[in-house]
C-alpha cells in the first residue's frame, strides 16, 4: 500500500458514522514546519484545506463537491478564501521566506490525492521527453496538453513524477538521449477518467 493509499483508507468521505477529514493529515503537514504567520485558521479554515481547494480547482473539480468530501460547509470556506489568500501570497512575497519549496511541495501532495494513470506518460522516460519536446516545440505548448485531454493538474503530477525519478542516474541518463536524439511521433496517451471523491485504493501516479 502506497503512502497515499494508507492515507486516505483513515480519512474516507465524512458521513454520519464518521469523523470528518482531516485535512493535515492528508498532506502529511507538520504544524511546526508552517511559518508562523499561517498556522492559525481563518474561519476554522485550515492552510491544508485551503490548499486542498487550491489543487481542486487546478483539476477543474466541483468545489461543492471537494467541500462536501472535507465535511466543510461552502459558506464556511467563502468566508475564509480571501483571507487565505493574501496570507499565503503575503508570505510567498516575503523576503527571506523558504515557503515557496513548502507551498510547491504542499500542492504537489494534494494533487496526488486524486491522481490518475497516464500512459505511458506515467512509466516511459521516452515517452515523457517526447511529449515534453512536442509541447516546448509547438507555438502554444498548453493546447498539446489539452488536445491530449491533460489537465493543468496532470501536467503538474507528471513534472513532480519525473523530476523525483530522474534524480536515479540510469533514467537520467535515458531521457538525456531522448532529448538529444531525433524527435519520436508524439505518443498516443491512455487516460484513466479522473475521479472524486478519491477511493483509498485508488492508484495513483
Amino acid at each position: 500500500m502506497s503512502m497515499r493509499e494508507a492515507r486516505l483508507s483513515t480519512f474516507e468521505a465524512s458521513g454520519p458514522d464518521k469523523p470528518p477529514l482531516r485535512p493535515e493529515s492528508l498532506l502529511n503537514l507538520d504544524p511546526s514546519r508552517v511559518p508562523e504567520a499561517l498556522r492559525e485558521t481563518s474561519e476554522d479554515v485550515s492552510l491544508a484545506a485551503y490548499l486542498i481547494v487550491e489543487a481542486s480547482r487546478v483539476d477543474g473539480l466541483p468545489l461543492s463537491d471537494v467541500l462536501a468530501w472535507l465535511g466543510m460547509r461552502e459558506s464556511l470556506f467563502a468566508r475564509a478564501e480571501e483571507s487565505w489568500s493574501d496570507r499565503v501570497a503575503d508570505e510567498l512575497a516575503r523576503d527571506g521566506a523558504d515557503f515557496d519549496e513548502m507551498y510547491e511541495d504542499l500542492l504537489g501532495q494534494a494533487l496526488a490525492l486524486w491522481a490518475r494513470p497516464i500512459g505511458p506518460l506515467d512509466c516511459e522516460v521516452e515517452a515523457w521527453i517526447t511529449f515534453q519536446r512536442h509541447a516546448l516545440a509547438a507555438d502554444d505548448p498548453g493546447e498539446i496538453a489539452r488536445r491530449a485531454g491533460l489537465t493543468p493538474g496532470d501536467e503538474m503530477r507528471l513534472a513532480r513524477l519525473w523530476r523525483a525519478r530522474l534524480a536515479a542516474p540510469e533514467l537520467a541518463a535515458q531521457a538525456a538521449a531522448a532529448w538529444s536524439g531525433p524527435l519520436l511521433p508524439m505518443p498516443k496517451l491512455i487516460l484513466s477518467p479522473l475521479v472524486f471523491p478519491p477511493a483509498p485504493g485508488g492508484r495513483s501516479t
